[in-house]
């Protein structure tokens, strides 16, 4: 039996987990009890966990390259790629509705924070 996710419009768990990470705005999941539509709501905090996973993997990376050590970055790809699979699964279902306004404001949040992150990264020289 598949684990089951909550339907934004009827509070019923009852869309799958394959259903809900394929969930987009052109494929959305439909309902099976209610009939309403949702997909993959992406939610500035979720937006913010994967930048945090990419910086912190991206700083361990470069020590593993530094220390050239195999293993040290096998175990980095391995954080990355199940942090990837951790917030994928995490983010929740949202209505087909306020979905473009939610996605636009996400991402120029995360855009924001990741040119401020990444110029304070690259300018400090670590």
């Amino acid at each position: 039996m598949s684990a089951l996710n909550r339907c934004p419009h009827c509070g019923r768990d009852t869309i799958a987990r394959l259903i809900k990470l394929t969930a987009r705005a052109k494929a959305p999941a439909v309902c099976p009890e209610c009939g309403g539509r949702s997909c993959t709501g992406i939610t500035p905090l979720s937006l913010f966990g994967y930048f945090a996973l990419i910086l912190v993997c991206g700083t361990l990376l470069r020590l593993a390259a530094r220390t050239g050590n195999r293993w040290s970055l096998l175990a980095v790809l391995a954080l990355f790629g199940g942090g990837f699979l951790y917030i994928s699964y995490r983010t929740p279902l949202v209505k087909l509705e306020r979905y473009p306004l939610q996605r636009n404001i996400a991402i120029a949040i995360v855009v924001a924070v990741f040119a401020a992150g990444g110029w304070w990264w690259f300018s400090s020289g670590v």
